[in-house]
């Protein structure tokens, strides 16, 4: 139970509600794909190995910018690139800093989600998300025709 409010939290606050306020401690971007790299891990048992390419697929990215990005969580010390031997090809593992920092996170989205459900209540937030998306989608077709003009 616990586990799926985490899951649903960090959904909430990562696909569906576009807000950087809760990410006070990580830029949003650096923890999606922090997220990305810990969904990977887990789905590669035993060795937990995630390679660019997973990660460029996962997030429907091309594996120069997640390499680019990668490289800036990195410098911030959230991740280590290390050498896969057998192939000859370099992975990314989650440093201690980078999982702490997630679960403090975690638990943050978690408090505000609960509060959130608990005010708006969960039929109104879907409610509110739905007119947001719509509006979302409005200007994006927007900007794309007009970009498509010039």
């Amino acid at each position: 139970m616990e586990q799926e409010l985490y899951q649903q939290a960090e959904e909430f606050f990562l696909q569906r509600l576009n807000t950087d306020r809760v990410f006070n401690t990580v830029d949003r971007a650096d923890y999606a794909l922090l997220y990305a790299i810990a969904q990977c891990q887990s789905a590669a048992q035993p060795k937990n190995r995630v390679y660019l390419y997973q990660l460029s697929e996962q997030m429907n990215q091309p594996i120069p910018k997640i390499s680019r990005a990668i490289r800036r969580l990195q410098e911030k010390g959230y991740v280590t690139w290390k050498t896969d031997d057998e192939l000859g090809r370099t992975y990314v593992k989650l440093t201690s800093i980078a999982v702490e920092l997630m679960q403090d996170m975690k638990n943050s989205m978690r408090d505000y989600y609960v509060e959130i459900v608990n005010t708006v209540g969960s039929k109104d937030l879907e409610t509110t998300l739905r007119t947001m998306k719509q509006i979302s989608d409005i200007i994006s077709a927007r900007q794309a025709q007009k970009a498509e003009d010039n």
